[in-house]
C-alpha cells in the first residue's frame, strides 16, 4: 500500500466524520518541492515563487493542558506542527483542522504520515465557510457541545505568515454559529445538560440493581454510621472496627480507601458529584470489596456506576424537577426518591433515613479545620491540600469556643441542620468529637455510641441481596420518551415561528410606527406569554433553563412600565432573547435524549 492509501486507512478508522469538499477542476495553485534537514517544507506557486512551511509552533496560542477545549486549527500542511500543538492539549480536547486550501490536504495525504496524530481527537474540514452546517450540527450534538464553553483558535505557520485572509470568513461563521446555538442558552443550561447526559446514561444500570422503593425501611432500628473525611476521624477511627457487622457503615468516597487501609470495610460508599475528577481520584485505580455497595445519584460519572454493576443503589433525587420528569417516565413512585442535599455526606444521611436506620451517627463530620489540616490523613488531600482562600470564618465548636471554617462548610452545615431539625422520628448523634457543632444532633463519644447501640450481629450484604431489582417496563418508557420528544419538537417549531415574527418586527422597527402597527405588534408580543407560561408545565425544560430564565425575568422587570415606544422596543428585545433561549434549549434537550437514552435497553439486557 502506498503512503496515500495508508493515510486514508488511518483516517477512516477514527470513527468520526470529516467534511471534505470536492477538488475544483484546474491546475493546482502550488506544487511540493521537498523538505530540508530542519523539517522546513518548500513549495512553489504557479507563479514560480517559492514559499516555505516551517514546523514551528506559536507558543502564544497553545491549548491549555488542564482544560477540555474545542480548538479550530487552521492548516494541515505540517502534521508535525499539529502533533506538537496537540501534545500540549487536554487528552479530550477536539481539534477541528480546517484547511481553506484543499490542495494542502492532497499534499498531506501524499507526503505526510497521519499515524502521528493517532493520539489526537480531530476532524478534517475543507468545506467552504458557507458550507459548514453539517459540521456545526456535529459540534452542537451532545457528543461535543460541552466543549463549546472553551473555544480556541490556532493558525499554522503558513496562515500566520502568508495567507491570513483565507481564514477570516471561517472565523466569522464559527463565532456566529456558536453565539446563536450555544451562548443564547447560557452556561447554566450547558451544565444542566451535562447532568442530563449522565442521568440518561446511568438509568440503564437500574435494570440489574436493587429497587430503591423496596429498600424503604429495610434496616429499621439498625445503627448507621455516616463516615466523612474530617480531621477528627484520625482520633477515633479505630472505634469503627467495633461497629462493623453490628451496624451500617456508610462512607463518603473521599474516606473509603482510608477505612479499608485500617481494616474497616464499609457497607456502602456514596458519590454525588458528576465531575470526572471524582472517578479519577476515588474509583479509577481503586478496587473495592465485592460486598461493598455504591449509593449514587444518577448524575455521577457513568464509569463509577458501571464499576459496581449490580451493586449500585440508584435513587431519584427528591424535590428536583429533572428527576420528577425522569421518575414519571420510568413509572416510579415517591418511595424511589431520596434527600441528597449537596454533598456525599448529605446523600449518606438521606440513605440512612430512607432505610429506616436509627440512630444515625455522624463520624468525621468536622465541617471545620483541624490542627493538622482540613481532612483526615491518608486521603487525596494529603497531596492536594485545599487552597487557603477567602476570609477566615469562625463558628461554634463541638467542644465549645470557636473553630475556623469555610463558606462551603457553613453551607453544608446549614443544610444538615435544616434537615435534622425537622427529623423528629430519628435520633441523630454527632460522634465526630471535634470540628463544628451541628444543631439538631446529640453529641456523644463514638466509643460510647458503639457500646450502647451496636449489640446484635447484622449482615448488611445478605440483607441487600434479598432486595429485588427494579421492575421497569422499558417498552412503555420508550413510548413515553418518544411522545415527549414529539410534543417538545412541536413546541419548538411553534416558538421558532413566533420568534421569526418578533425578529421581523425588530428588523422593520421604526420609532414613528403608526398606531395600527403598534397594536399589531402588541398582539404578537402577547403570544409570548403563552410560551412563557408553558415552560412551567415541562419539568425537564424548566430545570434546564431556570438559571437563564431568572436572568431574563430580571431584564423584564427592569423595563420601565410605560406606554413609551422605548419600553416597547426593550420588551421586544427581551422577548426575542427568551424565545431564542427556549428554542435552542429545546433543540439541545431533544439531541441529548435521542443520543443518550438507552434505547432498547431491555433487548440488549436479554441478549
Amino acid at each position: 500500500m502506498d503512503l496515500f492509501g495508508e493515510n486514508l486507512a488511518v483516517i477512516s478508522q477514527r470513527g468520526v466524520p470529516d467534511f471534505i469538499a470536492d477538488m475544483e477542476a484546474g491546475e493546482a495553485p502550488f506544487y511540493y518541492v521537498g523538505t530540508d534537514v530542519d523539517g522546513v517544507k518548500i513549495f512553489c506557486g504557479k507563479d514560480d515563487k517559492p514559499f516555505i512551511l516551517e514546523p514551528i509552533i506559536d507558543e502564544t496560542k497553545l491549548p491549555k493542558p488542564n482544560l477540555k477545549q474545542l480548538i479550530f486549527l487552521f492548516g494541515i500542511g505540517s502534521l508535525e506542527e499539529i502533533q506538537k500543538v496537540a501534545s500540549q492539549a487536554h487528552k479530550e480536547s477536539l481539534f477541528v483542522i480546517i484547511e481553506p486550501n484543499p490542495y494542502f490536504l492532497q499534499y498531506a495525504l501524499s507526503y505526510e504520515r497521519f499515524k502521528i496524530l493517532d493520539n489526537t481527537n480531530y476532524i478534517i474540514v475543507t468545506e467552504k465557510p458557507d458550507k459548514l452546517t453539517n459540521l456545526f450540527k456535529l459540534l452542537f450534538s451532545s457528543k461535543f457541545f460541552y466543549l463549546l464553553r472553551n473555544v480556541a483558535f490556532y493558525f499554522n505557520s503558513y496562515y500566520r505568515k502568508h495567507d491570513g485572509g483565507s481564514v477570516k470568513d471561517y472565523i466569522i461563521e464559527i463565532r456566529m454559529a456558536i453565539e446563536n446555538k450555544y451562548f443564547n442558552v447560557g452556561n447554566s443550561i450547558h451544565d444542566s445538560l451535562i447532568g442530563l447526559i449522565n442521568n440518561l446514561n446511568n438509568i440503564k444500570w437500574m435494570f440489574d440493581n436493587v429497587d430503591v422503593a423496596k429498600l424503604k425501611g429495610a434496616f429499621t432500628r439498625v445503627p448507621a454510621f455516616i463516615v466523612a473525611a474530617g480531621p477528627s476521624l484520625d482520633k477515633n477511627i479505630s472505634q469503627l472496627k467495633e461497629a462493623q457487622g453490628k451496624g451500617i457503615i456508610i462512607a463518603v468516597d473521599t474516606i473509603a480507601k482510608k477505612l479499608l487501609d485500617h481494616g474497616i470495610t464499609p457497607d456502602f460508599i456514596c458519590t454525588v458529584e458528576r465531575g470526572e475528577i471524582v472517578w479519577e481520584y476515588f474509583y479509577e485505580k481503586q478496587e473495592y470489596p465485592s460486598s461493598l455497595y455504591l449509593v449514587s445519584s444518577l448524575v455521577a460519572d457513568p464509569k463509577i456506576v458501571e464499576k459496581f454493576k449490580n451493586r449500585a443503589v440508584l435513587p431519584m433525587r427528591s424535590s428536583v424537577r429533572e428527576y420528577l420528569w425522569l421518575g414519571e417516565k420510568l413509572g416510579l413512585s415517591p418511595d424511589h426518591y431520596m434527600w441528597m442535599g449537596a454533598s456525599c455526606a448529605h446523600l449518606a444521611v438521606g440513605f440512612a433515613l430512607h432505610v429506616g436506620a436509627s440512630p444515625i451517627v455522624m463520624v468525621g463530620q468536622d465541617l471545620a479545620e483541624g490542627e493538622k489540616g482540613t481532612h483526615a490523613s491518608g486521603t487525596v488531600y494529603d497531596k492536594k491540600p485545599l487552597n487557603e482562600e477567602g476570609e477566615e470564618l469562625l463558628v461554634q465548636g463541638y467542644h465549645g469556643g470557636q473553630v475556623k471554617t469555610r463558606k462551603i462548610w457553613i453551607e453544608f452545615k446549614t443544610i444538615f441542620e435544616n434537615m435534622f431539625i425537622t427529623t423528629t422520628d430519628r435520633l441523630i448523634i454527632n460522634a465526630t468529637e471535634g470540628g463544628a457543632k451541628i444543631q439538631g444532633t446529640t453529641q456523644q463519644a463514638l466509643a460510647d455510641v458503639v457500646k450502647e447501640y451496636c449489640i446484635e450481629e447484622f449482615n448488611v450484604y445478605e440483607e441487600m441481596q434479598k432486595i429485588p431489582p427494579y421492575a421497569i417496563e422499558w417498552n412503555e418508557v420508550e413510548n413515553k420518551i418518544n411522545d415527549y420528544i414529539r410534543n417538545l419538537e412541536e413546541y419548538r417549531v411553534d416558538v421558532e415561528s413566533h420568534l421569526n415574527v418578533l425578529k421581523r418586527y425588530n428588523r422593520e422597527w421604526e420609532d414613528s410606527m403608526s398606531e395600527k402597527k403598534v397594536q399589531k405588534l402588541y398582539v404578537s408580543m402577547k403570544k409570548t406569554d403563552v410560551y412563557f407560561k408553558a415552560i412551567n408545565t415541562d419539568q425537564l425544560l424548566y430545570h434546564n433553563i431556570q438559571g437563564a430564565l431568572a436572568i431574563l425575568v430580571q431584564k423584564f422587570q427592569a423595563i420601565e412600565e410605560s406606554d413609551s415606544i422605548e419600553s416597547l422596543k426593550q420588551n421586544l428585545i427581551v422577548q426575542i432573547e427568551l424565545c431564542e433561549m427556549i428554542e435552542n434549549a429545546i433543540w439541545l434537550i431533544i439531541q441529548v435524549i435521542q443520543e443518550n437514552f438507552p434505547w432498547k435497553v431491555q433487548n440488549e439486557h436479554l441478549d
